[in-house]
């Protein structure tokens, strides 16, 4: 038996430390790493099923050209063709077009690691290329807290526990953070209140004390009326004057255009709750609140990120132990972006586009037009809006490519499929945005089949773009990757991981060397070293200097629904990690008062729709869910038509300053609903 320490590379809060055994080059099991503080030795049951999912007569396992999109007819074919023909194609369209441009890249984080971003790499060392930049993820929050703290940075989540109020804010973790729940009950143990402040009652709402059921897209009106009352019950931090910039201008804002009735009024919250959570978080020191990426994903998603942030500032939890906003952070999150990339020409300059509109915007490329994809980390056709003119694109395309472990709905529309290798057959080092930890994950097996790594595959492209016309790729061609991979750790690195060389961070997991509490000291890190409750920097960017209330889209006549589509505990947005029993419907869960108002009751057969299509679902009428909505969890459905068939692309309020383009308002899609 051979142990081996691996990480699990999910874009999830947890971020796994695993150890993986092997017998005779065979992986037999995965489980927990016990020495690390975070994660403890516990595995959630997506990363129990990788053995599975590792061997499962499903993975592609060689390189695959299909003979017309949409049809379904893969044959096998060498390494060598797959190449030869993107490297062709390449030069082909450099060649006609006079640059790059033509190329484009879709990519994000559905595999983390320093590694996983070689693909990057390679389309930098091609020259000019088109990119996808911005995030479908959390955008619009991490604009707001920059804005307010100066940076991206969240506290130790193990200082949550010592917490004596925690407020879980449109974040479900008992399903999508499960190592954070024990930190949560350590805190009750220790005497903690826990709210679950949410649009519907969730396994978390459970576990809580206390439920606060929100409408949706109002909970930065709910936050200002909390803030509203904390001024009138004189429960504000007298230091206030000393770390924060911009407070009389804001409580002057909640004393003249915030009223408590209207509040109650839009956020469903009556005024006698939204005093006492006011009192009892003026009061509790240390009280901590977690915001989850889903309450920033609306039009006005930025502005209720910061309307929460001012409550810890007016209430004095900033920097207290315990105390203060979590939401995530950017810190080890360069582990996982890092990769040195060969140094581009000064006159190059990739063509940019937003990653939540990248059909739209692809098509507006006519000089010269969008002709060649490469599909990595993502699966677009499964998780994008406007899938019509995602159709539209793909048929101006001379050549697509997806690298991936499974078929997808995006592979379905490809030329070439190139299979990569999991975590288990490749080096890397991976961090979180959660919490601190950073550790290298090593190969316990061989690649199975033909599989190849990421940096892999971009050695070979180079390397075939070289051979055909010698320096038209400045990646490198050929390497080590566990030489490449410890010459990433240099000198910045090293010193935040407290480490000698990049050799030690072979002996297992390491905390970067950060606060566990962030902003201990109360010195932020914006323009003025304080917390900005007004902001100039949000100004010059055209919006409200302070955080305001700015309603989110209101739903029509003909789609009187709005419609949330959370994760579900067994998956991570299109990733299916159970390969057993598939579903084959979606679930349609809704208020029985809505359900008797259309006539329909469980188990019946129905159907939701709006002007981009519509959906075949099973009713599920549930309690603690309001009547102006509907919810679908993104379970594995093995469905032929996706779940975002439904969305368009409304965009956040913010996500430019950080991140180069607004993010995703995927909880601002409305349905109708019929019997069948």
């Amino acid at each position: 038996m051979e142990l081996h320490q691996n990480i699990c590379p999910r874009n999830c809060y947890d971020t796994c430390s695993i150890v993986s055994t092997t017998r005779k080059g065979v992986l037999i099991s995965v489980e927990g790493n016990p020495n690390h503080e975070y994660t403890l030795g516990k595995l959630c049951p997506k990363a129990l099923d990788d053995v599975k999912k590792v061997y499962s007569p499903q993975r592609i396992r060689y390189p695959m050209r299909q003979r017309s999109r949409y049809s379904g007819f893969w044959e096998r074919i060498s390494w060598d063709e797959a190449l030869t023909l993107i490297a062709e194609k390449i030069l082909d369209l450099k060649d006609q077009y006079g640059t790059a441009l033509p190329i484009a890249l879709n990519k994000y984080s559905g595999n983390f690691g320093i590694l996983h971003n070689a693909v990057d790499g390679l389309f930098t060392g091609i020259g000019a290329t088109t990119r996808a930049i911005g995030s479908p993820c959390w955008s619009a929050g991490v604009d707001a807290q920059t804005l307010d703290f100066g940076t991206f940075f969240c506290s130790d989540p193990l200082d949550m526990a010592k917490a004596k109020l925690i407020w879980l804010w449109g974040v479900n973790p008992a399903w999508t953070a499960t190592h954070q729940m024990p930190i949560i009950f350590d805190a009750i143990d220790q005497g903690a209140k826990v709210v679950c402040l949410d649009t519907h009652f969730s396994a978390t709402a459970a576990r809580s004390h206390q439920f606060v059921q929100v409408r949706p897209g109002t909970d930065g009106l709910l936050a200002l009326g909390i803030a509203k009352i904390l001024v009138e019950e004189n429960l504000i931090d007298p230091n206030l004057s000393n770390y924060t910039l911009g407070h009389e201008e804001f409580i002057h804002y909640l004393e003249t255009e915030i009223s408590l009735d209207q509040c109650s009024q839009i956020t469903g919250v009556p005024i006698s709750t939204l005093r006492e959570l006011a009192v009892e978080y003026g009061q509790t020191h240390p009280a901590c609140i977690w915001a989850g990426f889903g309450l920033q994903r609306y039009t006005n998603g930025g502005q209720s990120m910061r309307a929460i942030d001012t409550l810890a500032a007016l209430a004095g939890h900033l920097g207290e132990q315990g105390g203060g906003v979590q939401y995530a952070q950017f810190e080890t999150w360069r582990f996982s972006r890092a990769l040195q990339n060969p140094p581009k020409p000064l006159k190059q300059i990739d063509r940019l586009i937003n990653i939540n509109k990248f059909s739209e915007e692809a098509l507006n490329c006519t000089n010269p037009p969008v002709k060649m994809l490469w599909i990595s980390g993502r699966n677009p056709l499964s998780q994008d809006g406007n899938l019509h003119l995602w159709k539209k694109l793909i048929n101006q395309l001379d050549l697509i490519v997806v690298s991936d472990l499974f078929h997808s709905n995006s592979s379905e529309v490809a030329d070439l499929f190139l299979p990569v290798t999991t975590h288990y057959e490749h080096w890397d080092i991976n961090a979180g945005y959660w919490h601190y930890w950073v550790g290298v994950n090593e190969p316990a097996i061989l690649p199975i089949g033909e599989c190849r790594s990421d940096l892999q595959i971009a050695w070979d492209v180079s390397s075939h773009l070289n051979k055909l016309v010698p320096g038209s790729c400045t990646f490198p061609s050929s390497g080590n990757e566990k030489d490449t991979l410890l010459r990433e750790l240099g000198p910045e690195m090293l010193a935040i991981l407290s480490l000698e060389k990049p050799e030690d961070i072979l002996k297992g997991p390491v905390r970067a060397k950060f606060p566990r509490t962030a902003w201990e000291n109360r010195n932020f890190s914006t323009p003025s070293g304080r917390f900005e409750f007004f902001s100039i920097q949000a100004a010059k960017a055209n919006l409200p200097p302070l955080p305001v209330f700015l309603p989110p889209l209101k739903p029509s006549s003909a789609a009187p629904l709005r419609l949330l589509t959370p994760h579900h505990y067994s998956t991570i947005n299109s990733q299916v990690y159970s390969l057993d029993a598939p579903i084959t419907d979606f679930i349609l869960h809704l208020a029985p008062e809505l359900a008797q108002r259309y006539d329909l009751v469980a188990g019946d057969r129905a159907q939701i729709w709006n002007e981009f299509g519509h959906l075949d679902v099973v009713i599920h009428p549930e309690f603690g869910i309001s009547t102006d909505l509907v919810i679908i969890y993104q379970e594995g459905v093995r469905n032929n038509s996706p779940l975002n068939r439904l969305l368009g692309t409304p965009l956040t309020d913010m996500g430019h300053l950080c991140l180069g383009a607004p993010g995703f308002a995927l909880n601002e899609t409305f349905v109708n609903l019929r019997k069948q």
